[in-house]
């Protein structure tokens, strides 16, 4: 009995040692146990949401409210830069500014010249200046030259070059558009590229050749044509002034004169001219027919152009072309159409020199 009790009592003393010990590990792990730091963010957080974590469920909804609604609207421009910025890009100042290109072209003989004029009115040289043809209408225009464009090293201050393409049409009619470009290089050695307006092209008259034929053969001529017509009103001349003006006109458009006949009834006038043509190249006839009529030596009259031919195509361009000389203000010695210079001239009673024939035009 007394060795049972000595047995029981020596094992609940190694149980009780058993706990103590464990007891120990415990409060010495604690003891060792670091105690986390905030971390700097936390910290810088706490003075601010202290009394907004009270309101919200958890710190987590807090930080992205905080993040959503403060930090990003705390982002603001830095004075004076924004306004920096948007000057420089709505008022860009750039060297295209200061150098312009123009076109124009005429026929001259049996080819169509094309010329293209660079000016430089900056205060600095441009270089590597080269002018080029961007489009022309090919189906009835041949460029003569091997190179479609022009190169210049350099242009100086207020300096130009004006260099020419020449064509030579392949068919009667020439209808469409010719347009050129220009690139260069600045003082700052930026490249700059131009494009000049186009230049509308709608020939008939200076292709045709004048087509002799007797006034009975002309009207039977005209029986088997297609025709289109058109109306001119003009406030500059007279009837008997449009009737000689129109007359050079025929003429100058390459057309010979089957006839000509001007008459007055009661104070009106009527005229009429009539002409007969055929195409350089396809040798199709075209024929012309003016009606002019308004009040004896009053100015004001009114001119019909009627168009005859046997080619379609060759109708419109060839109305055009005459409504276009019979508004135009003409030398009456050589026929060249003056300037808009010269008309205002004219009409204010001064008297001008013709710039092609030296003639004195006085009104």
């Amino acid at each position: 009995m007394l060795q049972n009790l000595a047995d029981l009592s020596s094992e609940i003393s190694v149980v009780i040692i058993i706990i103590i010990i464990l007891v120990c590990i415990g409060f010495l792990f604690n003891v060792g146990e670091e105690v986390p730091k905030r971390t700097s963010e936390e910290m810088e957080l706490l003075p601010y949401v202290r009394k907004e974590i009270e309101m919200t469920a958890t710190p987590v909804e807090y930080w992205r409210g905080y993040a959503r609604q403060g930090v990003i609207h705390q982002k603001k421009p830095i004075p004076g830069v924004a306004r920096s910025l948007e000057a420089i890009q709505t008022s860009p100042k750039t060297q295209t500014q200061a150098v312009r290109a123009m076109r124009g072209g005429e026929f001259i003989g049996n080819r169509m010249r094309f010329k293209v004029k660079v000016f430089n009115e900056s205060p600095y040289t441009i270089t590597d200046v080269r002018i080029f043809l961007i489009s022309y209408p090919s189906e009835a225009l041949r460029l003569v030259s091997k190179d479609d464009d022009a190169y210049y090293s350099k242009i100086e201050p207020n300096g130009f070059r004006s260099p020419s393409f020449d064509f030579l049409p392949t068919q009667d009619c020439v209808k469409g558009e010719i347009c050129g470009g220009v690139s260069f290089v600045d003082m700052k050695g930026q490249p700059h590229t131009l494009t000049t307006k186009p230049f509308v092209i709608r020939s008939v008259c200076d292709l045709l050749l004048p087509d002799q034929i007797e006034p009975k053969e002309f009207e039977l001529k005209l029986k088997k044509l297609e025709c289109g017509e058109v109306a001119v009103k003009v406030t500059d001349w007279t009837p008997e002034e449009m009737h000689e003006k129109a007359l050079r006109i025929v003429e100058d458009a390459n057309f010979y004169e089957v006839s000509s006949n001007i008459e007055t009834d009661n104070g009106i006038v009527h005229a009429k001219i009539s002409g007969l043509a055929k195409g350089k190249y396809t040798g199709k006839s075209v024929a012309v027919e003016l009606l002019i009529s308004g009040r004896s030596s009053k100015k004001g009259a009114s001119c019909k152009i009627r168009i005859s031919g046997e080619d379609q195509a060759m109708i419109l361009p060839a109305i055009d072309d005459l409504k276009e000389r019979l508004s135009a203000w003409l030398c009456p010695m050589c026929s060249s159409p003056l300037t808009l210079a010269n008309v205002e001239d004219l009409r204010s009673g001064k008297v001008i020199t013709c710039p092609f024939c030296s003639v004195s035009i006085g009104r």
